[in-house]
């Protein structure tokens, strides 16, 4: 990166930096120490660390100083906000630096979709990266309403805020040398390839990194986290709404005493009234801190690790030469942001939110509901002895128990309840009148909860104990072109439209979160446990990638035995 003669005498203190921010605490992400220095910026770079003067300088006595947050890893769907609302909403905490993956706007409306995202994070006031959505769909084994090859992907590739190809769920694709799988991997073996690979480990975890796959978010438990590290994988912590893994793996790093340099975070899927409630990244580098990392580590993770894992070698650290990405803390254990610094500007303060303005979505984005309509004769489930498959959800993971259970049964068919209730999952890109119905257990709800938020294939997928409700739901969300709704007693009680590809709304931001609070408290009083979030475990039981039983639009999935029960 060019430096100007004025620049360089200002580095060596023969004139006055344009900006400097005195006498923090800063981090040095090399050393993992804390200095009290000053820190020269001069047009968005660092131009130095130690003493300086500046033309405008800003006295941080007291306070700390580190490096902007990186999200390694996140779908900015997953918020229900537009990119800009969504970067508006993270900016007060911190993050600077995102790594999104559109495979859910890819799902519904393909290449369109991501040029669309592409355009739109190119405006935000942060520094906005693209990994190409890899699986369009997640696999051969349900229907999505776009199919992404390897040659509709390499048209993108060239585009400057694409870094590599996002999360690699057909894992049994690649293992098993697919030719469809592979020309993708190909056609970005010069680029970073992000994994997604639940339970991986043994012969199949080192053809995997064979095959050039680098990072994976999706690690559980401590001995699959150990043998992805000690094989050369680079992990991501996460801390969605619905799954978090933070508390496994941020114990396993410190009992075991392995390095963390190839360790950083993510989201993956947040809900706004959760980045809200909790923070973004901040609330990742809050709970390691709290379970005992090195404060110093922890916020290395949130920056210089993640930039050395995608080539972002001008991000992620203070020193001479970086992007002046700057958080200025209050509090280092609680990551209490006092300012935040993008590219040597003051982009928050105290918690306010950047004014980003509001874009026209284009039409290609809406309408994308499309149903055949759904009759109670297509939500029967036969149970001739009176037993059946069933998904069975686990508190703060995506993943699924697969049992195998007597259910309530009238004359062969399954009467849901409270304990076990019936999953419906229909179709909704091409109207095909598709129905898949299934058992899911641990919602506990009284009434429905129906959305078109569903990973990856982005179908309607509705919960209840009684199909007048499930239908319910089914017709509100296609009167509204997608969302969320809530169904009891055959009234609505609430629905929350997302008329972008049925995962986004344009509404503002505070309409939103409320919606979604009340929606989940009224969850609670269906019966639903308040340690599940009811849309984060709901969108995932029809990820036929994750373990062990999923319910898709084709009917019910083994996950695990890869096919349909």
């Amino acid at each position: 990166m060019f430096s100007s003669t004025e620049m360089l005498q200002a580095s060596r203190g023969k004139i006055p930096a344009k900006l400097v921010l005195k006498n923090a605490v800063v981090l040095n992400v090399f050393t993992k120490e804390w200095l009290t220095q000053d820190v020269a910026v001069w047009d968005g770079r660092i131009i130095g660390v130690g003493r300086y003067e500046g033309r405008e300088e800003i006295d941080l006595t007291g306070k700390y100083l580190v490096p902007g947050f990186f999200d390694a890893h996140v779908h900015i769907e997953s918020s229900m906000l537009t990119p800009a609302a969504f970067a508006a909403e993270i900016l007060p905490f911190g993050t600077t630096t995102i790594l999104a993956d559109p495979h859910e706007l890819a799902n519904v409306s393909g290449e369109k979709g991501i040029r669309w995202l592409l355009e739109e994070i190119k405006r935000l006031p942060l520094n906005g990266y693209v990994m190409l959505p890899s699986c369009v769909p997640a696999t051969e084994l349900d229907d999505s309403g776009a199919r992404l090859e390897a040659e509709d992907l390499l048209p993108l590739r060239e585009d400057t805020s694409v870094l590599g190809l996002g999360e690699f769920m057909n894992v049994s694709g690649v293992c098993a040398g697919e030719e469809k799988a592979l020309a993708k991997l190909r056609a970005f073996q010069d680029r970073v390839i992000d994994g997604h690979a639940p339970g991986l480990v043994g012969k199949d975890l080192q053809a995997y990194l064979l095959a050039g796959v680098s990072t994976d978010h999706e690690c559980s438990e401590p001995e699959e986290a150990l043998e992805q590290l000690r094989s050369g994988m680079n992990l991501m912590i996460r801390r969605g709404s619905g799954a978090k893994n933070g508390e496994t793996l941020i114990s396993t790093l410190l009992d075991s005493r392995v390095s963390a340099e190839r360790v950083c975070f993510c989201t993956d899927d947040k809900h706004v009234e959760d980045i809200r409630r909790e923070g973004h990244i901040s609330s990742n580098i809050r709970e390691a801190i709290h379970l005992g990392m090195d404060p110093a580590e922890a916020y290395a993770m949130a920056s210089f690790n993640a930039a050395r894992m995608y080539g972002l070698s001008h991000l992620g650290a203070i020193g001479s030469g970086y992007q002046a990405d700057l958080v200025v803390l209050d509090d280092l254990e609680e990551v209490s942001v006092d300012s935040v610094y993008w590219k040597g500007k003051l982009v928050s303060r105290k918690g306010e939110r950047p004014a980003v303005g509001k874009r026209t979505v284009p039409g290609f984005l809406l309408d994308t509901v499309q149903l055949r309509p759904v009759h109670r004769e297509q939500l029967r489930l036969s149970c001739p002895d009176g037993a059946t498959h069933v998904a069975q959800v686990i508190p703060h993971q995506i993943l699924t128990r697969h049992r195998v259970c007597q259910v309530p049964c009238t004359a062969g068919e399954f009467q849901p309840d409270r304990h076990f209730q019936k999953v419906a999952v229909v179709e909704r890109h091409r109207g095909t009148g598709r129905v898949g119905i299934g058992v899911v257990e641990g919602f506990f709800l009284h009434g429905a909860i129906a959305s078109t938020v569903a990973h990856d294939s982005h179908n309607l997928i509705a919960v209840g104990d009684n199909d007048q409700d499930i239908l319910l739901g089914i017709q509100a969300l296609e009167k509204a072109g997608g969302g969320y709704c809530l169904a009891r007693d055959g009234k609505l009680l609430e629905v929350l439209p997302l008329p972008v590809c049925g995962l986004l709304t344009q509404e503002p931001t505070e309409q939103v979160q409320r919606a979604l609070a009340n929606m989940k408290k009224l969850c609670v009083e269906m019966g639903m446990p308040e340690e599940l979030d009811p849309f984060q475990t709901l969108s995932f039981l029809s990820l036929p990638v994750l373990p062990e039983i999923r319910i898709t639009d084709r009917g019910v999935f083994d996950s695990v035995e890869y096919r349909y029960l």
